[in-house]
């Protein structure tokens, strides 16, 4: 079976300046993939009529073209005039486009435009595909064997119209291979010597499957995917090659499935009906934050202290300040007893605390920028670890939370099992 050919095109003067942030293509990539086709190549281009030509021209040879941006109302989406002289067309009025173009206005109370009525002018060599979600039409064209399909390049806009109109049409037109993944999530190891340690089990896949190393913040996904025309196979083939993965690097896998170590922990919490706290100095309540962002987190997670300043380790977690005076802010003895502070303080099963140098300041010989450390009380006692996670204060905050979530998960394991 002959893979269809799908290339993108996103156009928009501010993609290319950075003012807004390409995410379409990456969005479109990731749902062709899950309905089995496969997206060939993206490109982003300038508002300019020749970029547009040359854009298009560069494309006839792919099966479908899936184009984003330039159709609003105002004076920079030239998209349309542009596309009229690619096919050899012109504009014509929409009456379909049009009331659906009022219909809108009317639900939201807003008072139409001459210049929003311009925007039911479409090709006339055109399929009209409606937007219920804004003004800007989708547009279904075709040339020399080649499917063009233009979207509106608002993200939210562009995602349901792929989604309810654009993909249906797409799987009837074309004939997409069987396509399978497999995600294991990883932690506490780089992505260099997570390589060296399963090398021998990525040369031996099979040549239909391929392995994806997808880094972040204290984390690496592994993501295995394949197509093949047999489906059955490469079901069978993907549980046993990921078998035979989980077995290789079990200390280091917190997930078998596409998630955050958050999650990973808020679901371990559920099962065994414990909770935790966190008390944050260096991560500044990211702790918190990414935890209660999952619905249903307060049957888990107590709450938090971000005692930033010195002294509210002592005032509001009882850390001594004999301690910190001995031993520093930035102390194994000081993290430790705001992991048992806070444990304490809101009455949970579990206590996480952080202190280190976030930087880009503030480093010493003893303590350099990137030093954290991480703490975990529990009932059993309480554990805690330096680390170094660099210069950048984005990445140490990020990093440190990660662990901490990997640390916390350790030890409710731990505590099950004893």
């Amino acid at each position: 079976m002959k893979e269809v050919v799908i290339k993108n095109i996103s156009i928009g003067d501010e993609l290319l300046i950075g003012q807004v942030v390409n995410t379409n293509a990456a969005w479109l990539g990731e749902h062709l993939s899950d309905a089995g086709f496969h997206l060939d190549s993206a490109l982003t281009i300038g508002d300019s009529e020749q970029s547009i030509l040359d854009a298009l021209n560069a494309c006839m040879d792919a099966d479908l073209v899936l184009v984003t941006g330039g159709l609003g109302p105002t004076a920079d989406d030239i998209t349309k005039p542009t596309v009229c002289k690619f096919f050899d067309t012109e504009l014509a009025f929409c009456q379909e486009a049009y009331d659906n173009i009022v219909a809108l206005f009317n639900r939201r109370g807003f008072q139409m435009s001459e210049r929003n009525r311009g925007q039911a002018m479409l090709p006339k060599a055109c399929q009209y595909i409606p937007n219920t979600y804004g003004t800007a039409s989708c547009m279904w064209l075709e040339k020399q064997g080649t499917v063009f399909a233009f979207m509106p390049g608002v993200p939210f806009e562009m995602k349901g119209i792929f989604i309810e109109e654009l993909l249906p049409r797409i799987k009837q037109r074309f004939q997409a291979l069987p396509y399978e993944k497999r995600v294991v999530m990883t932690t506490g190891i780089g992505e260099s010597f997570l390589a060296d340690k399963i090398k021998d089990w990525e040369e031996a896949l099979p040549d239909y499957l391929s392995l994806a190393y997808l880094p972040q913040y204290g984390m690496v996904r592994l993501r295995l995917s394949g197509r093949h025309e047999d489906a059955y196979m490469l079901h069978a083939t993907l549980d046993e090659q990921v078998g035979k993965l989980s077995l290789l690097i079990p200390e280091y896998i917190f997930a078998m499935q596409d998630q955050t170590i958050e999650r990973t922990v808020f679901d371990l919490l559920m099962e065994r009906g414990k909770t935790f706290a966190s008390a944050e100095s260096c991560t500044g309540g990211n702790i918190a934050h990414v935890v209660t962002l999952i619905p249903g987190s307060s049957e888990v997670f107590k709450g938090t202290a971000v005692t930033y300043a010195t002294p509210m380790k002592t005032k509001v977690l009882g850390v001594p300040a004999a301690t910190i005076e001995q031993y520093g802010v930035v102390s194994q003895q000081v993290v430790e007893g705001m992991a048992k502070g806070v444990r304490d303080l809101m009455e949970a099963d579990f206590g996480v605390a952080t202190t280190g140098v976030a930087g880009p300041g503030g480093g010493s010989e003893e303590n350099p920028v990137g030093t954290v450390w991480i703490g975990v009380a529990s009932a059993r006692g309480v554990v805690s670890k330096r680390f170094n996670f660099g210069k950048d204060r984005e990445n140490v905050i990020n990093r440190a939370t990660v662990t901490a979530y990997e640390m916390l998960r350790q030890q409710i394991l731990i505590s099950q099992a004893s």
